[in-house]
């Protein structure tokens, strides 16, 4: 039987509780005096960095002022002259007011000295340096005249190709003390700044005990001796190991060496290991004593919340706990309440389920009712395509036949046909706007004719209780706009107008110029003109008119409106130009603002394709035609032969490919349709030719195309005999301007 382990005591899970926090405590504590460790350290390596390289570049400026005035005494013409004496004048001088001294020196002799009142001459020690070129710094311990340490910059006389002498500026190793006692240090810090020989030249301190003496360290020695810099682990001159860092030499091999002595960041280390010990101690104690005083405060609260356990699982409904512990008390409060949540849980259910299923079917309606309008957007682009084609056929023959017959009664028939054809290519142009396939077509439109036009459409879909008073500036110049989609925009605007009013009232429609180019439209400056339509409707709050533009929102009852109106409003506006506004409160009614820009051109009444003008061509062409619709290649040839012209018909993109890559295809003109069947379309032949056969322009007619178009030339379906040969002419000019630039 295996044997049952006697549960444990709160205090004694409390002391293991205890233990759990304070174990990982004591742990961060460490973890934190070691990084407050490494904080040190790397604060300490920052600053022996920052001291080191501010001693080398002091000690860099020290020997750079020496190299210029040496540099300027070598050109001296005394010296040139050899006038030791004029020289030694004009060196004095140099150096008056200051611990340096100037000598000259040839290599084997000394000859001028400033801190002697006279020339003097003296032997050199063998292998004194001299330098040809450039610069050098040289030390002697014992100066053949002073009888002192000295550091001397060497500078070869100017002028001439091998020097006889060098100018020395000497000075004392005590101004290289001053230099390094001019930096702050840490204490106990150590400073030293070595020659390029790697000598002492300067130390903070015992400077005068290690003067010329090198650094007993070999990696340090190793390391300057590469020219390299960096931090490491020595031993100083006097026998303290330290954290030292050497910074980069100068230019002239001189390099400053600060140390700060291991005993010191070891110091603090200790003092933080003694802090973090002391703390961690005193949270044990104080964990204990919470603990032991926990344990006491809990044990009565436990036996309550066993009691009201016991009375849930009587069947009894528990009193609610007071205990003074918050946790208890709310288990307790979750005894007390759970037969009630169980009993309404079942209903919160349903009601949860019934809300997907609310949502699942909004969603799914959503869904459904954007597939509706990309289909519509599908199907009036097909049929847009087949209906242009047929429309093209029949004003094409109705245009053929108008030329060949009298003026009378049947060329009146013929025109009331082609008239009719006009306003089927209207209907299409609508039927695609619905559609959101309809390419803008703008034109300068007088909003006083199309709003007369319109007046009776508009007027039977408001009905009887609904007024539309219409106030239009006399002056008002034309629009610049589509205006097949300016009218869409209009009944749309309208209708919404009438909708907003159930009870009935009043629609204005208010028309002016704006006095200057408005912030929402006419982006380049142009001028305005601002179309107001407004209701007396109940308006909108706030939180609706934030989302009038939103696609697919609507406040209307389900299949009253599609939420498409105001953004296809917008849409239009925007892409002609301009820009909608809405101002609305609730109660006070709607107004929309249409702005849109205002044409330079004059307004002119539309005319249908039919009205045919007396024209000769200019010269006959050999077009090339591709068109796959039967009735549209059995007119337009017919058409075009019978104005003087030569066509080439094919029936396909690829069969029009295969006739250009021959050798002479014949053809001045380049006609295609765009959508077609085979491996390429209109245009993609257009493109082809554009690479292949560059001189060849080409003319493109389409229906409907939902491929951008790009730069090549256009001509709308149905078109008009007369537009189709403009069209011919002008792209068989064009070619004929870019083949003789002198036209």
């Amino acid at each position: 039987m295996p044997l049952v382990r006697p549960p444990a005591s709160i205090r004694s899970r409390l002391v293991l509780l205890l233990l759990a926090l304070w174990v990982p405590a004591v742990i961060a504590l460490g973890l934190q005096a070691r990084a407050a460790y490494e904080r040190e350290e790397s604060a300490a390596r920052d600053e022996l960095r920052q001291q080191a390289n501010a001693l080398s570049y002091a000690m860099q400026a020290e020997l750079d002022r020496r190299v210029s005035l040496g540099k300027a005494l070598a050109a001296l013409p005394s010296l040139k002259a050899r006038d030791f004496e004029a020289f030694l004048r004009e060196a004095r001088l140099a150096v008056e007011g200051s611990d340096d001294a100037v000598l000259l020196v040839d290599r084997e002799r000394q000859y001028a000295y400033t801190a002697q009142p006279a020339p003097l001459t003296v032997a050199r020690r063998p292998g004194s340096l001299f330098v040809e070129r450039g610069m050098g710094v040289s030390f002697v311990l014992k100066g053949p005249v002073s009888g002192n340490p000295a550091i001397a910059v060497l500078v070869p006389e100017a002028g001439v190709a091998t020097p006889q002498f060098n100018v020395g500026v000497t000075f004392l190793p005590a101004r290289v003390q001053e230099v390094i006692a001019q930096q702050p240090y840490r204490a106990n810090g150590l400073a030293t700044v070595l020659d390029a020989q790697l000598r002492v030249m300067g130390r903070s301190r015992d400077a005068e005990r290690y003067m010329g003496v090198q650094p007993s360290n070999a990696e340090l020695r190793a390391l300057a001796a590469r020219r390299g810099s960096g931090f490491m682990r020595t031993v100083t001159l006097d026998g303290v190991a330290s954290l030292t860092y050497l910074a980069p030499p100068g230019r002239f091999g001189w390099s400053a060496v600060v140390a700060l002595p291991e005993a010191q960041l070891q110091e603090a280390a200790q003092r933080l290991a003694v802090r973090a010990s002391l703390v961690s101690a005193l949270l044990l104690a104080l964990g204990l004593g919470l603990a032991a005083m926990a344990a006491r405060s809990i044990s009565r609260p436990v036996r309550a919340l066993n009691h009201a356990a016991g009375e849930l699982l009587a069947q009894r409904v528990p009193e609610r706990l007071h205990t003074g512990v918050a946790e208890v008390d709310q288990v307790g409060a979750v005894l007390h309440g759970a037969g009630v949540r169980a009993r309404h849980a079942e209903q919160e259910l349903a009601l949860e389920v019934a809300r997907a299923v609310d949502e699942a079917r909004q969603a799914e309606a959503s869904l459904l009712e954007a597939r509706k309008h990309e289909a519509i957007g599908r199907l009036t682009g097909g049929i847009a395509h087949d209906f242009n084609n047929l429309l093209q056929t029949i004003s094409m023959g109705l245009q053929v036949v108008y030329r060949s017959v009298p003026a009378g009664r049947y060329s009146r028939s013929l025109e009331a046909a082609m008239a009719a054809c006009g306003k089927a290519a209207d209907q299409v142009r609508q039927m695609l706007a619905f559609g959101r396939t309809q390419q803008l077509r703008p034109q300068a439109v007088d909003l006083a004719d199309l709003l007369l036009r319109t007046r009776e459409l508009t007027g039977k879909a408001l009905g009887e209780r609904v007024a539309l008073r219409i106030d239009i500036d006399p002056a008002l110049p034309p629009l610049h706009a589509d205006p097949v989609q300016l009218e869409l925009a209009l009944l749309n605007l309208v209708f919404n107008a009438r909708d907003a009013m159930p009870q009935g009232g009043t629609v204005t429609l208010r028309a002016a110029q704006e006095a200057r180019a408005s912030d929402g439209g006419g982006g380049d400056g142009a001028p305005l003109v601002r179309i107001d339509v407004e209701d007396t409707g109940h308006g909108m709050d706030a939180e609706t008119l934030a989302r009038v533009f939103e696609p697919y929102f609507t406040t209307k009852p389900v299949g009253a409106g599609s939420g498409l109106g105001l953004p296809q409003v917008q849409a239009f506006a925007r892409q002609s130009g301009g820009d909608v506004r809405i101002t609305s409160t609730l109660g006070n009614g709607t107004c929309v603002t249409l702005l849109l820009p205002m044409s330079l051109a004059r307004a002119t009444a539309g005319e249908s394709p039919a009205v045919a003008r007396e024209r000769k061509p200019r010269r006959p062409l050999r077009v090339l035609m591709v068109e796959d619709d039967v009735l549209v290649a059995s007119v337009v040839p017919g058409a075009l032969e019978h104005e003087g012209h030569q066509v080439t018909l094919c029936r396909t993109a690829d069969e029009a490919r295969a006739l250009l890559e021959q050798q002479d295809c014949g053809a001045d003109v380049l006609f295609t349709d765009i959508v077609m069947p085979g491996t390429m379309t209109g245009l993609d032949l257009v493109e082809w030719c554009r690479v292949h056969c560059p001189k060849l322009p080409a003319l493109v007619a389409t229906g409907y195309s939902s491929q951008p178009l790009g730069a090549a030339k256009v001509l709308n379906k149905p078109y008009a005999v007369d537009d189709l040969l403009d069209a011919l002419e002008a792209c068989a000019a064009s070619a004929d301007r870019a083949l003789d630039p002198s036209t």
